[in-house]
């Protein structure tokens, strides 16, 4: 537990500066913009300034740890057992079109998994943490855990299906659901998910250890469920009985 609670310092001390960096680009310059893959895939200078600042970071206070980052800057494998995972713009679409939703994401694994998690959303002053075993943090105040609701009706999802969208277990749902939203940051959506602000959300996504690592944290610290179906690149982040309904037809 000691060496999670150093690591996760480390984390919120690294997040803490690489937030302000990007804030500080958002406000000011951004640099330049390119894709990277898929045309709506989104790079700028101050992604690959900012992972390189974080993982400087955390490799200086954690010299033999593994890290791993979206823009693959400062990649290398672990020695300790521990590894990091660094997403320096969670939301580079929005970022680069000047939609002040995005947000730092700093994420450490062992061999448990998942085991630590920051996201920083400077834009309106919030940091989340979660460590295992430990609970979810906002700007340092513990967080509620969500009250159970056996209804996944009446309340907001974030859902980003594409064509998964079409399988029966989401079309059964659809019409029912309460209103919708695709912010363009998965990791706020599953830090918001975890406190309540959004009821559930789902993805068809790679699901890749910067997006969501962080969040599972958060998710599973506060009682729910994390699902991941690689074959269908789909993450969901919800209460296990609205799964359970959901693959059951009962929605």
């Amino acid at each position: 537990m000691d060496d999670l609670r150093t690591r996760l310092a480390s984390a919120q001390h690294a997040a803490q500066a690489a937030a302000r960096m990007v804030q500080t680009a958002f406000l000011e310059d951004i640099g330049a913009v390119r894709t990277k893959g898929e045309r709506h895939n989104l790079v700028t200078d101050t992604d690959e300034a900012v992972e390189r600042l974080a993982a400087a970071d955390l490799l200086f206070a954690h010299p033999d740890d593994g890290l791993i980052g979206e823009e693959g800057t400062s990649d290398r494998p672990s020695r300790t057992g521990y590894t990091w995972a660094i997403d320096p713009i969670d939301g580079t679409w929005n970022f680069a079109n000047g939609i002040p939703h995005w947000c730092v994401v700093i994420a450490c694994a062992d061999a448990q998994g998942p085991a630590l998690g920051v996201i920083a959303d400077p834009m309106r002053g919030e940091t989340w943490t979660a460590m295992r075993g430990d609970g979810m943090l906002l700007n340092g105040e513990p967080v509620p855990r969500r009250p159970t609701l056996d209804d996944p009706h009446g309340v907001t999802w974030a859902l980003s299906l594409g064509a998964a969208f079409a399988e029966p277990r989401w079309q059964r749902l659809r019409g029912r659901l309460g209103p919708v939203r695709i912010s363009g940051s998965l990791a706020l959506d599953l830090a918001w998910t975890a406190a309540g602000r959004l009821g559930a959300m789902a993805y068809t996504c790679d699901a890749s250890p910067w997006d969501v690592w962080a969040g599972a944290v958060m998710g599973l610290e506060q009682g729910l469920a994390v699902h991941h179906e690689p074959d269908a690149e789909l993450y969901a982040l919800m209460p296990q009985s609205w799964w359970d309904r959901l693959e059951l037809g009962r929605s």
